[in-house]
């Protein structure tokens, strides 16, 4: 009788099923999404209209105002004689800025339209004179081309008065297209220019003999 006892207490052990508890795993904060990426953009800016300077200044007040773009750091201010169309015109300020933005590129371009009509910009006339012309030169290294919006800027390799402000800021950065990068682009730029280029020519910075990072008098 004892065996079978015995027998009768093994055979139930081995029905007995061991269920494991489930652990819990970390919570997951719904609220904790991820934050959206850092781009760095090169903006060109130009103005040829009234107190040119003041406007090149306001231009860079109103983008660092702006909620998404931070102005990491603004070129000297270079004055350069009007090119393309137009008639003739007042000689450009030009300078170029270089933004840290959560804005895609197409949020920048609306950006910079929105700033542009704040400052008068008036598109009347293609290649005319303007209070200031916002520009999107490099965005991260994307090439970007549709109806509205062409990145890189696709006549900036042909700019001396584009590739110099920005050589100053992004010298060994690379053109996404041409492989090439901004000092390469100058020097060969400058080099077909030859004689009509004078690289000795003084920025508007030292011509002025004033600073250009007092944002807050606007």
């Amino acid at each position: 009788m004892i065996k079978n006892k015995k027998k009768k207490i093994l055979s139930r052990k081995k029905k007995v099923v061991l269920k494991k508890k489930k652990v819990a795993g970390p919570k997951v904060n719904k609220l904790n999404k991820r934050k959206p990426s850092i781009n760095i953009a090169y903006l060109g800016l130009g103005s040829n209209v009234g107190d040119r300077e003041e406007y090149i200044e306001q231009a860079v007040f109103l983008i660092g105002k702006h909620p998404k773009l931070e102005v990491a750091r603004h070129s000297t201010n270079y004055e350069t004689e009007a090119e393309g169309g137009g008639g003739s015109q007042p000689p450009f300020i030009n300078a170029v800025v270089e933004v840290r933005t959560k804005l895609s590129p197409h949020e920048l371009l609306d950006a910079c339209h929105e700033i542009e009509a704040t400052l008068g910009r008036e598109r009347e006339i293609e290649w005319g004179p303007r209070t200031i012309d916002i520009d999107i030169l490099l965005y991260n290294d994307e090439v970007i081309s549709d109806d509205k919006l062409q990145i890189p800027h696709p006549l900036m390799h042909e700019r001396v008065f584009v590739l110099k402000p920005l050589r100053e800021l992004a010298s060994q950065v690379m053109h996404p297209i041409l492989e090439k990068s901004i000092q390469s682009l100058y020097e060969e730029r400058k080099t077909e220019l030859g004689e009509k280029y004078d690289d000795e020519l003084p920025g508007f910075k030292e011509i002025k003999g004033g600073t250009y990072d007092d944002y807050e008098r606007w």
